[in-house]
């Protein structure tokens, strides 16, 4: 018997088991030559890894033609930044604007810096800013500095704000400036690329980027400041103080929304910025243009969102819509038997998300039509119409006199609802009991609450909606009457003052008028 050797057993071994793997490939129908050149394809278009030695050697051109190539991929999307950031860059401005503020006894001057976009509304139209109304608030136009790109300084000729909304127009008489153009932001996902442009902390034209986070967002401390149309884009693109006003656009390098606001504890940008969506931005602007104010639509009803455990009590599939939380007397919403505990599901042909959804819903409804109102009551859905009234008057009239059985005969005189008299440019309301709890004015709070402030007004630009003049000339006022008498009676050069508390920020100040 011939004997083996350790070296040849372990060759025979080696032998046997390539047999065995030739066998297994065979056997699975295996096509070698075919995967022998998908391998080397493969290896001819793998990632590149860089040679530690070459690293030692210091040379980089093999990473640099790498990277060369890579950059071919990437640079279609780097020139679409490119693209955007220069179309919409020339209609970005810079705003300064002069305030006076109270501070203690003395009125103390103030700058605020902001950012707007220029638009054309009509296609052969004047331009106008587009930015926000905190920006330029309690400023007149010639306090008011609009610095272009090209270094221009300009100054508007007619300004327009709406508090609501925080959004304010104004008006350029210099022709054939460089527009943006506007999007439509209800069609905006989230995901999408964004640019925010800008001036933060006062570094002119300045561009971030980002995408929309979330949308339909709501901020109480602006609702706490009198900002009621919210329904805002949330961006992570870095918006900073000095981004107010200036414009969000999207790759196409289209406008869909204004900046705001952002989330911060520390005052700058943390990821979490608001923008008023452009639809509901470009909505004001026309209503500011043509009114001269913005005319929005009401139920005269008060509303509060739908909570997890709320849904599910009243048989709610899930959180959605609004909760009628009180009906307004003699209000639209009463006249069309919505009660309170009623959900609005849907309105006008749309479904209800929730309370912001909703009001900016009713908000831009042409006022004086019915629409059909869906609410969720005893478990299943009611269908109601109502007819849209005109919100400054149905809070004003939405609370009237208390009914007197003592009058002559047992039977109650006929009440009249309390509509707002006009007086220099201001639409007045007098402050009663009821009327100030329902407005939100303080208890006890005594004077005249300011319902709408025309742009001629002469006290256009210092005082706003809900503001309260308290006295005039030194002397307390109550009604409109004191205050039509007080103004009636002055006579001479010097100007009538009028003392106004503004409730929101408990602020006391004077306005001198001559």
């Amino acid at each position: 018997m011939r004997r083996w050797n350790r070296s040849q057993v372990l060759m025979l071994v080696g032998v046997l088991l390539l047999g065995l793997n030739l066998g297994v490939l065979l056997d699975r129908g295996l096509d070698l030559p075919r995967l022998s050149a998908q391998k080397r394809e493969a290896s001819a278009t793998s990632s590149y890894t860089y040679p530690r030695s070459a690293l030692v050697r210091g040379d980089d051109a093999a990473i640099h033609d790498q990277l060369s190539k890579q950059y071919e991929r990437f640079e279609q999307i780097n020139r679409t930044f490119e693209l955007v950031a220069g179309a919409v860059s020339p209609a970005v401005v810079h705003i300064v604007a002069q305030k006076g503020v109270k501070a203690g006894a003395r009125n103390i001057a103030i700058e605020e810096t902001g950012s707007g976009v220029i638009v054309r509304p009509e296609k052969d139209g004047p331009e106008y800013v587009l930015t926000n109304n905190h920006v330029i608030e309690g400023s007149k136009p010639a306090e008011i500095e609009i610095v272009l790109q090209d270094g221009r300084v300009l100054h508007p000729d007619r300004a327009w704000s709406d508090s609501r909304a925080d959004i304010a127009v104004l008006r350029l008489s210099v022709r054939d400036l460089p527009a943006a153009r506007l999007g439509d932001s209800d069609n905006v996902a989230v995901g999408t690329w964004v640019l925010a442009l800008g001036s933060p902390f006062g570094l002119t034209h300045s561009v971030s980027q980002g995408i929309i986070s979330a949308r339909n967002r709501h901020e109480q401390e602006l609702q706490d400041d009198g900002v009621e149309n919210q329904d805002f884009l949330q961006t992570d693109a870095a918006i900073n103080p000095g981004n107010s006003g200036g414009p969000l656009v999207n790759m196409k390098g289209e406008v869909i929304g204004i900046n705001t606001a952002i989330a911060s504890n520390g005052g700058g940008s943390e990821g979490v910025g608001f923008s008023v969506p452009v639809n509901l931005a470009r909505w004001v602007m026309d209503e500011l243009i043509s009114q001269g104010r913005v005319r929005r639509g009401a139920m005269g009803v008060k509303l509060e969102d739908i909570t997890a455990p709320r849904a599910l009590e009243v048989g709610l599939d899930r959180p959605r819509g609004a909760r009628v939380n009180d009906v307004h007397a003699n209000s639209p919403a009463a006249l069309a038997d919505l009660r309170k505990g009623d959900i609005i599901v849907r309105f006008n042909g749309a479904d209800v998300a929730n309370l912001n959804q909703l009001i900016n819903l009713v908000a831009r409804s042409p006022i004086g039509r019915e629409a059909e109102v869906v609410i969720w009551r005893d478990r299943r859905e009611l269908s109601r119409m109502i007819k849209v009234g005109d919100l400054d008057k149905v809070l004003a009239r939405s609370e009237r006199p208390a009914t007197d059985t003592r009058a002559k005969g047992g039977r109650a005189p006929t009440t009249k609802s309390a509509e707002p008299d006009s007086l220099m440019g201001l639409d007045l309301l007098n402050i009663e009991a009821g009327t100030a709890k329902r407005m939100g004015w303080p208890e006890g709070t005594v004077g005249i609450g300011i319902m709408r402030v025309d742009p001629a007004s002469p006290l256009s630009g210092h005082v706003k909606a809900l503001d309260v003049i308290y006295a005039v000339g030194g002397k307390s006022v109550r009604t409109v009457d004191d205050l039509a008498r007080a103004v009636n009676k002055h006579t001479g050069p010097n100007p009538l003052e009028f003392w106004v508390l503004r409730p929101s920020t408990s602020q006391r100040f004077t306005v001198k008028v001559p």
